[in-house]
């Protein structure tokens, strides 16, 4: 994986000596080790044979994971998960990318705010914007819809897709664009036709992390959930409130590679040394 280590290269640039370089290495190692450990421990206990979560499992067998797909309250949160999240990142893509276009290559009277306005989702908590949206979407009627809680998602997550957009059209030059008008481009046929191919990479990325953010919600999706479901995440930690079963870690485990797969996607698509500057 790219980027995955402190280099000593990287070390010399940042004015760091040998012995510095070392102990901020084991540090990074050591922090990795209790990030990844809990989902070792967790991914392990599913496999267990056992009617009981244990680590490390008693015997191993796929018959959890078997429970979860059968449970239609597991397999409908899934279902609604996918499709919420697919859907808030499609939107958030097609929206954020004529905002972050906007916002970087043009100048106007309140910019600022508006990108300030923008961005917010990122610097309020998300709880508190899942109150304040279930009361604007009750005044509408629309708080237990799929619509109110799509909205609500893609409220939360199209800050990501601006900044990774932001990021990519950063390094486009604007000479190309004006290139493209010059010969007879109107501004859409510029975004679309233009430099939404150059920055491509920016847009899977910031598409991906928005995927990944609606994903594992559980602040907002805890107030807006579907009539007769939740998301995923939401169902784990309602059962979690009460007793963890070892299909509730099997489906937790489903989770995690879902979100696994994706991460190592970003690092496919831009890398996580810039995913992690973005």
């Amino acid at each position: 994986m790219r980027g995955a280590g402190f280099s000593s290269r990287a070390a010399r640039q940042a004015g760091i000596g040998p012995a510095g370089a070392w102990m901020l290495r084991g540090f990074s190692w050591t922090l990795l080790a209790l990030l990844t450990f809990p989902l070792i421990v967790l991914i392990g206990a599913s496999f267990s044979a056992s009617d009981y979560v244990h680590f490390p499992p008693f015997g191993l067998s796929l018959k959890w994971y078997g429970a979860f797909v059968k449970d239609p309250t597991f397999l409908n949160s899934l279902i609604l998960s996918a499709e919420i999240a697919g859907s808030a990142a499609c939107f958030a893509t097609l929206l954020g990318f004529p905002a972050a276009y906007i916002l970087l290559r043009r100048r106007f009277p309140g910019r600022g705010i508006l990108e300030s306005l923008f961005l917010s989702p990122l610097l309020v908590p998300q709880i508190i914007i899942g109150v304040a949206l279930l009361q604007f979407f009750t005044f509408i009627g629309i708080a237990t819809s799929f619509a109110g809680l799509l909205i609500a998602h893609v409220v939360s997550v199209m800050p990501y897709v601006i900044r990774t957009v932001s990021a990519a059209l950063q390094n486009l030059d604007p000479r190309i664009e004006e290139a493209a008008a010059d010969l007879g481009a109107n501004r859409l046929e510029v975004m679309a036709l233009v430099v939404a191919p150059m920055v491509k990479g920016g847009l899977i990325a910031g598409a991906l992390f928005a995927f990944i953010m609606s994903w594992v919600n559980v602040e907002v999706s805890i107030f807006l959930g579907v009539t007769g479901g939740y998301t995923l995440p939401v169902v784990l930690y309602n059962f979690m409130e009460y007793s963890i079963t070892t299909v509730v870690v099997a489906a937790a485990s489903v989770a995690i590679y879902v979100g696994i797969a994706l991460v190592l996607l970003i690092d496919r698509v831009i890398g996580l040394n810039t995913a992690s500057r973005l």
